[in-house]
């Protein structure tokens, strides 16, 4: 279900939350006025991500902040989507897979020159490139969120994807050291 992540501003403070019912929630909030919001499945996720970035100037045990007006432009950004934030837990995925397509090229790069055994270098790329989805599936996501803001069962999915592709990328690698074994054989 989709909800809405809010900035909405009451006097000198800032609060950032989401809702299911935008309206409501500025009516509730009165005098408080919500000055920009953005509509997603994953509410919680980017409320966590846009509390993370500003948590120094959070005031302590609340959803408000005491931002400057460079903060709140930079926030309004994001909640407009016009940044590169990643708005949700499967933006990581993306960004993992990302980061083992880099791990992958610069290793086989270097591998090759090396030891220019394209099959052995073959190897060495796969396995590098698979250790950003480990980093996935034992941390559940790549440092974007506070531990304590989500619950370990909100990145049991993305836990998952990034084991069965880290799993998924060992495999090959182990079958094709295995056959650059086997063919040094024959």
């Amino acid at each position: 279900m989709s909800e809405f992540v809010y900035l909405m501003r009451n006097g000198d403070l800032y609060k950032i939350g989401c809702t299911s019912n935008l309206e409501s929630e500025a009516n509730r909030m009165k005098p408080g006025k919500i000055i920009s919001s953005f509509k997603t499945k994953e509410s919680k996720s980017l409320e966590v991500r846009l509390m993370r970035l500003f948590k120094k100037r959070r005031i302590p045990e609340t959803n408000y902040f005491r931002l400057s007006e460079p903060e709140v432009n930079y926030c309004m950004k994001h909640l407009e989507g016009k940044s590169n934030l990643s708005k949700g837990l499967g933006d990581e995925l993306r960004i993992g897979l990302n980061g083992s397509l880099l791990f992958g090229s610069l290793t086989f790069m270097i591998s090759y020159l090396i030891n220019k055994m394209l099959i052995l270098s073959f190897f060495f790329s796969i396995a590098f490139a698979s250790l950003p989805m480990w980093s996935l599936a034992i941390l559940g996501n790549f440092g974007g969120f506070d531990v304590e803001d989500l619950s370990l069962f909100s990145t049991v999915s993305i836990r998952l994807k990034g084991f069965m592709i880290a799993i998924s990328m060992v495999s090959v690698a182990y079958v094709v050291y295995t056959f650059s074994s086997l063919s040094m054989f024959f």
